[in-house]
């Protein structure tokens, strides 16, 4: 995760120094998807094909981040990103030659020789495969699609012998995992899974539930008591093995209610003088999201709320949004939108630790 003084810092000099670029660029390329995970909503699955911006405004875009301080990377996908196969190769190879660090999230089943090969020489930084469940019965059957789990471990075994004959460790490889009345019993199988794949990382997450889908995987509430007890196994063999974890938010049931509008964002008090400190979430002044039809936003959560960046600059919705502005204004009043209850605890966590360094 990315360290929450050099955020700080950067929100810190908006005070004197007037508005400061963001520090990471979430991009989606596509809203594509190979698979057809039954707890997605924003895949083409779910939604109308949206009308994607090109392969040159997306590199139009990364060197106007680079232009403005942004540090960091993140592709997504909406759907999956190596569905954008027009695309995806230029956008990694064009984030690297900018200097940037690179963060791809994927479902792994893509991940191929050439896609492999060139995260390797470039030295990409991250790559986030998403895994629901130690093995191929669960996976699959979340994911929509026989053999995804296979085809997904032999790509990150691939990739990590691949590296080794580099004389590299890059990229790193985390995995990202949704809890669902489905797989909530296997985090420490999760955990020894990623223990055999050399991971460094594992992102436990909540399941956020609206669709008929998403609800039919909730926990329920006698499942929900019964997590904190198999989070706590997983994480004492999660520091055995050396690999981190945010299974702690496991332990908190408001955290396994993700969404549920009686839930609200905890933020506790801080000691600063900064004008900042009142906001919950400080997404909006260090962090921009880009939809693949190019409408912004300060986080997932909201993706594809703000305005297009199809004919500005990002330069220009960064500072002048009407959209970014207004939510700006309401978390300086303590007033996150309504949609907020929906954010991952892992999101509000580092949110939580930035706000220690205002």
């Amino acid at each position: 995760m990315p360290d929450p003084r050099d955020i700080a810092a950067r929100i810190n000099s908006w005070t004197d120094k007037g508005p400061q670029g963001p520090l990471t660029l979430e991009i989606y390329p596509t809203l594509k998807c190979n698979l057809s995970c039954s707890f997605c909503d924003t895949t083409d699955r779910h939604r109308p094909p949206v009308n994607e911006l090109s392969l040159a405004r997306h590199l139009e875009l990364l060197d106007e981040a680079a232009e403005i301080g942004v540090k960091r990377v993140f592709i997504l996908g909406g759907g999956e990103p190596l569905t954008a196969k027009d695309k995806i190769e230029q956008i990694l190879a064009r984030t690297k030659e900018l200097g940037m660090e690179g963060i791809l999230t994927t479902n792994g089943v893509l991940l191929n020789n050439t896609i492999r090969s060139q995260l390797i020489e470039t030295k990409w930084d991250e790559i986030h495969i998403s895994i629901d469940g130690p093995t191929a019965k669960i996976h699959d059957e979340l994911r929509g699609q026989d053999g995804a789990f296979n085809r997904t471990i032999k790509n990150i075994c691939r990739l990590r012998g691949e590296r080794k004959l580099a004389g590299s460790n890059l990229p790193r490889v985390a995995l990202h995992f949704v809890l669902t009345n489905a797989n909530w019993r296997t985090l420490p199988d999760m955990v020894k899974l990623g223990a055999s794949l050399g991971v460094f990382r594992i992102d436990f997450d909540s399941l956020i539930a609206y669709t008929p889908d998403q609800i039919k995987l909730q926990l329920s509430p006698e499942e929900r008591a019964k997590v904190p007890s198999i989070a706590r196994e997983a994480m004492n063999l999660a520091e055995q093995l050396g690999i981190q974890t945010t299974l702690s938010n496991f332990l908190d049931d408001d955290n396994l209610r993700r969404g549920d509008s009686d839930i609200k964002i905890k933020t506790e008090p801080i000691d600063s003088s900064s004008p900042f400190a009142p906001a919950p979430c400080l997404k909006a002044w260090h962090y921009i999201v880009v939809q693949a039809d190019g409408k912004i936003s300060p986080c997932c959560v909201l993706a594809g709320e703000g305005e297009s960046l199809r004919d500005r600059s990002l330069k220009d919705l960064w500072v002048n949004s009407e959209y970014l502005n207004n939510i700006r204004c309401s978390m300086l009043k303590g007033n996150p939108t309504d949609r907020c209850v929906e954010c991952s605890s892992n999101i509000l966590a580092h949110e939580a630790d930035i706000r220690k360094h205002l």
